[in-house]
């Protein structure tokens, strides 16, 4: 029989091999969800967005974490493939698709796996009024209306007025929410007044047709920069994960970043001035230089635009990227970092000794928001709840 390896040997060791792993923290995201819960008034509802695997943070597990503290209505998410990964997962909890049913027939697995979908047509309505007839009981669904952010939805007043006339003669399905999305919540307060004036004038219209609904507006940027966005419910985002949806202001609530991105260093040489490092010979040493390897590369959601650019963190310290990071892996100038060596930890996203590598200085280097750096690192980098 031949002998296991040590990580089967040892059942409370993550099963990986690469030492390139993702830590999430779940007292911070609980502590920022608690934050968020505080900021609003007692009776607003709140459906955390834990799609795109929680932003990239690992969403089965942070879905359970808020299941668990209470106090929400569901959770968010931006496919029927996202939902019945939840479902399967164990999660009983309503589930928003927020993303377009197209093509319309898939409303079908929607209905079979409870997950409540997103209607922003009068050919959506038709359709799931046809499934709530064929199986015998009344769907539900969200109505999405466009007031400005010009993705999906039925356009605000004349059209979004036709539509919610058709769901008050539409007594086989029923709405149980509405909402919006705003397009500039985080640097254009008038524009976005403008699209929750627009809403509540919806809002108002389809109550007059007795409709009884939900009415929900607020991304993180909407529900901190105006309390009037709060409506009956809120969808927080980023803000659970502790990123600023504000590129230029900080936030009025203390929140928490939950995610850290680690390796370690698994080769080391010494090498003489006039060295290259890497394709394109684009770092080349000006002095007798320790570099150090590490197995992270653009597969692994860490870009190649940050060649020659970021920072990471070894033994508490600030080193350059040296050189194009490369597919799998890529290298590091730690010359000067006394005692350095092979298994020394390196942090890519997050805090070692006094310093601290923030996923907004990435985005910044890149050109781009920090959503795009979380939701970017790979599935093949390990998630691990601390």
């Amino acid at each position: 029989m031949k002998e296991q390896p040590p990580s089967a040997k040892n059942k409370s060791m993550q099963n990986f091999f690469r030492p390139t792993w993702v830590e999430v923290d779940k007292s911070d995201f609980l502590f920022n969800l608690k934050k968020i819960k505080e900021y609003l008034k007692k009776d607003t509802k709140v459906l955390p967005i834990i799609k795109a695997n929680g932003y990239g943070h690992g969403g089965i597990e942070l879905a359970k974490e808020a299941i668990k503290a209470g106090g929400i209505y569901g959770i968010g998410v931006s496919s029927i493939e996202e939902g019945i990964q939840f479902r399967k997962a164990g999660i009983k909890i309503n589930i928003l698709v927020l993303g377009s049913g197209y093509p319309l027939e898939h409303l079908s697995v929607a209905s079979f796996w409870d997950l409540t979908p997103t209607i922003s047509s009068l050919q959506g309505l038709q359709v799931l009024s046809g499934l709530s007839k064929k199986f015998g009981k009344k769907l539900e669904f969200h109505l999405k209306v466009d007031t400005g952010m010009g993705r999906v939805g039925v356009i605000a007043r004349d059209n979004a007025y036709v539509i919610l006339q058709k769901i008050a003669n539409m007594p086989d399905i029923k709405m149980v929410g509405m909402y919006t999305h705003f397009a500039v919540a985080d640097t254009n307060l008038s524009y976005t007044q403008n699209q929750l004036d627009l809403f509540n004038e919806v809002i108002k219209y389809a109550k007059q047709l007795g409709l009884k609904f939900l009415a929900h507006a607020a991304n993180t940027a909407g529900l901190i920069s105006n309390k009037k966005t709060h409506l009956d419910m809120v969808r927080p985002g980023i803000g659970l994960y502790g990123l600023s949806p504000f590129e230029h202001t900080k936030y009025k609530m203390k929140l928490k970043p939950v995610l850290s991105w680690k390796t370690k260093i698994v080769y080391l040489k010494k090498v003489p001035a006039g060295f290259c490092v890497s394709y394109g010979r684009t770092f080349v040493t000006n002095r007798a230089s320790v570099i150090a390897t590490v197995p992270v590369g653009y597969a692994d959601g860490y870009s190649r635009i940050l060649s020659n650019k970021a920072d990471v963190l070894v033994r508490g310290k600030r080193c350059p990227i040296a050189g194009r990071i490369t597919m799998d892996m890529m290298m590091l100038d730690v010359t000067g970092i006394k005692g350095v060596g092979i298994g020394d930890e390196v942090v890519l996203i997050g805090t070692q000794g006094k310093e601290t590598i923030k996923t907004e200085e990435l985005a910044k280097l890149q050109n781009t928001i920090s959503y795009e750096i979380t939701c970017s690192i790979s599935t093949r980098i390990p998630r691990i709840i601390v």
